[in-house]
């Protein structure tokens, strides 16, 4: 075994020396950035150390695997993707392995998949993996299939490939945004917006000032863009108030996100603004006072109101409200991480004709504690859904992270504890205005 370390400026002329000095059977097993030169540690040149090694042995046997230095491999094909050269990417111990058992076919696949890397990071679209059957016949013959599990490893090295070239473009992409651009990035992560959602919305914004003709485009002009954008992620989800056809409405949600308020606010919302008779029925015979909280509210309104323990009882309470133009259902608060908690408040909601389940969600929980919840509830049907606690949030970036998880469409955010006034309909407007602080 011959181990040999290069200080070279750029990867081409590593592997070039390498080719030359160790071989085409020769490995690199590991890169990194030095300075070299300069004076008193000043004006230091950057440099790659490259460290190669070839196996001199006279009677060559198949390669063992052994641990290969994943980082090395993927810095040196990003810089070659990043330069716009074609794909020549440095061989690992486990990718001069795969060669050995499959040389032609593996050449031809690799090349493919480099290519189509390529194409996606200069904007051909999303890559789509090469397929080995596109291999010609002929070459085939003359080679041995490599097995699924060691051409698995080679894909994600592709992925962590396409991954490191996308940040260093982003990087460099977000060097040359006007500082305002940057000012409203950084707004939209302290709104709780993910980092990589908030750079696409700026990103998209940009563009379309470039689009214009404005490269560096006023503060007016980029904040006008942004608003678009953000407009039109959040008008695909709204879906605001209630339709006439809708009879019998259930709310569902985790414990504590305000589902009996909020049925107090919008009964009293569609008695007064839509002069619909409304009754209540209330499963929630778990917490404490909750059915004595709701009867408060329609003795205050002068609805009638149900309470029911069993889906048999439910027939029963529908029947009962019949005269009603409109039937509020609410179910007990549970821990949504409990399967049988979730299937027993499911087991309560009867599809009937003109019926829909709002999920009630509170901003002031994570995203991830939102699309926890989601999921559970998904498994039944879920057609709206309702934010709460808004007045007890500064932030509301989670309704936009949603947006890219989640179909589900918006119909109400609740703001407070006033019945009826502390209800309205979604309105992205409204929702980008606490987003850019305007």
């Amino acid at each position: 075994m011959r181990v040999k370390k290069y200080l070279v400026e750029t990867m081409p002329e590593a592997m070039s020396q390498i080719r030359q000095e160790l071989g085409k059977d020769a490995v690199i097993v590991s890169t990194k950035e030095v300075k070299s030169g300069g004076i008193l540690g000043m004006f230091a040149k950057k440099m790659i150390e490259v460290t190669a090694a070839v196996d001199d042995s006279p009677a060559k046997q198949t390669p063992q695997p052994r641990p290969a230095a994943r980082p090395a491999v993927p810095a040196a094909m990003a810089r070659n993707a990043y330069a716009g050269k074609p794909p020549n990417p440095p061989k690992s111990p486990a990718v001069t392995q795969r060669h050995e058992l499959a040389s032609p076919a593996a050449d031809q696949l690799d090349e493919a998949l480099f290519k189509d890397l390529l194409q996606e990071l200069r904007g051909g679209g999303e890559a789509k993996p090469a397929e080995p059957t596109q291999i010609a016949p002929a070459t085939i013959t003359n080679s041995v299939k490599a097995p699924v599990t060691q051409q698995e490893p080679w894909r994600d090295e592709i992925r962590e490939v396409k991954e490191m070239v996308k940040s260093m473009l982003r990087k460099s992409e977000h060097e040359n945004w006007t500082a305002y651009a940057k000012q409203l990035e950084t707004r939209l992560l302290e709104q709780g917006i993910t980092s990589e959602l908030s750079y696409s919305i700026i990103d998209r914004a940009m563009s379309s000032c470039r689009t214009e003709g404005s490269a560096e485009p006023a503060p007016t002009l980029l904040h006008s863009r942004v608003e678009s954008v953000l407009e039109e992620k959040l008008a695909r989800q709204c879906k605001p108030g209630l339709s006439r056809s809708t009879n019998v409405v259930y709310f569902v949600g985790a414990t504590g996100v305000g589902k009996t308020t909020t049925i107090a606010k919008l009964a009293a919302d569609q008695m007064f603004h839509h002069q619909r008779k409304v009754g209540f029925i209330t499963s929630d015979t778990y917490r404490i006072a909750a059915v004595e909280q709701l009867r408060t509210y329609a003795s205050i309104l002068n609805a009638p109101i149900e309470v029911v323990t069993s889906p048999n009882d439910l027939q029963r309470a529908l029947e009962s409200l019949q005269d009603c133009d409109l039937i509020l259902m609410d179910t007990a608060g549970r821990n949504y991480r409990n399967d049988m908690h979730v299937n027993e408040i499911n087991s309560m909601l009867k599809p009937v004709e003109g019926s829909e389940t709002f999920l009630v969600l509170s901003l002031t929980s994570k995203t991830e504690d939102m699309m926890a919840i989601i999921n559970r509830f998904a498994k039944h049907t879920i057609d709206r859904i309702i934010f709460t606690k808004a007045d007890e949030t500064d932030t509301c970036g989670s309704i936009v992270n949603l947006t890219d998880k989640t179909d589900i469409p918006f119909s109400y955010v609740t703001c407070g504890q006033n019945v009826p006034d502390d209800i309205k309909s979604f309105e992205p407007k409204e929702i980008i205005r606490l987003l850019l602080g305007d």
